[in-house]
């Protein structure tokens, strides 16, 4: 009787795999469970991949920038083309990828793109620039203009990316704020020029004048002497007179250089406020306030900021104050927030702030007063720029 007769007679089961065996399929229940393992970390991170290309795809399709890809060759051929850069400048994806990105460039723009272009492949990056693109009807449009190097996995210059955004609005700001501040300059100036001819030259004329006159009553005895002198002081007189006006038609000028526009008029009413603060609140203005700011809106709101700044001044007790004015396309809004005490319930009340949120309502806007952090009030004025 064999050995496994023996155990069936017993009526022990024999082991049809031997333990090599057994180790074998372990091993590869092992390698199984690592592999699946190993796919399921490798599906993850594909996931992940393709969810960050997908949110990167949707950031480069709703951005309002022009947003394209050129290749690295001499031309710099179009690769990709973004909905921003559709509306930007006026091409349709089809017609443009392909061609060079010199049918966008005027040649000042040519040059300044070639020589970013330069700088990343010398230096590995480029710094922004500012350029003049030609849009589909041949006309220009002030941009700032970003270019970076598009590299593969082996670090082989594949293209450069290209970001374009329109500043035309932002350098028509800069423009206005530099006109208001040389509004400003010219004010001093004249203001200035008006004092010292007041306090100076009017004075020491009078005072000329008035030395003339006294010496005529010791010469009545020399009625020539005494007819010119009486000729000077009459002709003092007249220059004094000349002078006055002058100061006059000074100060008229400066009343209407501040009337001119809404950027001005929002400096006086910020430095007026200094007065009673003991500070110069700072104030921040963004966007064409003297072009796109209807004029009943201007006087609404040099009321309201006027309101808010004695407010702070009056109830907060504020040691700092923030203005910002704002319009856009479709608002006009004003921010002033203060470090002061905070919001009474008893100025709440007050009349002066119904008027506040009247002047808004009467324009279709909101008005909202809300505590800052960490302490102090923010003032909310906002109306729309058409009903």
């Amino acid at each position: 009787m064999t050995d496994d007769e023996g155990r069936l007679a017993m009526g022990e089961v024999p082991n049809p795999l031997s333990s090599e065996s057994a180790e074998l399929i372990a091993d590869l229940r092992q390698e199984l469970d690592d592999t699946n393992r190993g796919l399921i970390a490798l599906h993850t991170e594909l996931e992940a991949a393709r969810l960050a290309e997908a949110r990167l795809a949707a950031m480069v399709t709703s951005s309002d920038d022009a947003m394209m890809s050129v290749d690295p060759s001499p031309r710099h051929r179009v690769q990709t083309w973004n909905p921003g850069a559709r509306r930007l400048f006026g091409r349709n994806e089809r017609h443009i990828v392909g061609e060079s990105v010199e049918v966008l460039l005027p040649d000042a723009a040519l040059d300044a793109f070639r020589a970013a272009v330069e700088e990343i492949r010398t230096q590995g990056h480029a710094q922004p620039h500012q350029s003049r693109w030609r849009r589909s009807d041949g006309s220009e449009v002030d941009v700032a203009v970003t270019i970076s190097a598009m590299r593969d996995v082996d670090g082989m210059l594949i293209g450069f990316s290209t970001v374009a955004r329109d500043i035309t609005q932002q350098l028509a700001a800069q423009a206005e704020l530099a006109t208001a501040r040389a509004d400003r300059e010219v004010q001093g100036d004249r203001d200035r020029i008006a004092r010292d001819m007041h306090d100076l030259v009017i004075q020491r004329l009078f005072a000329g004048a008035l030395t003339l006159q006294s010496t005529l009553g010791r010469i009545t005895d020399r009625p020539q002497v005494t007819e010119r002198i009486q000729r000077v002081v009459n002709d003092l007189d007249d220059t004094i007179k000349v002078i006055r006006s002058t100061i006059y038609a000074l100060r008229e000028q400066r009343q209407d250089l501040r009337g001119s526009g809404l950027r001005p008029r929002l400096v006086a009413a910020t430095d007026r406020a200094a007065e009673i603060l003991g500070f110069t609140p700072a104030l921040r203005m963004t966007g064409l306030l003297d072009t796109d700011t209807p004029a009943e809106h201007a006087e609404h709101l040099l009321a309201v900021l006027g309101e808010a700044l004695s407010n702070a001044a009056r109830h907060a007790h504020a040691t700092a104050v923030d203005v910002i004015v704002e319009v856009t396309a479709t608002d006009l809004r004003l921010r002033v927030a203060d470090n002061g005490r905070g919001i009474d319930p008893a100025v709440i009340r007050r009349s002066g702030l119904s008027n506040l949120r009247g002047r808004a309502e009467e324009l279709g806007g909101t008005f909202a007063l809300t505590p800052n952090t960490p302490a102090g009030t923010v003032l909310d004025w906002r109306v729309p720029l058409s009903r």
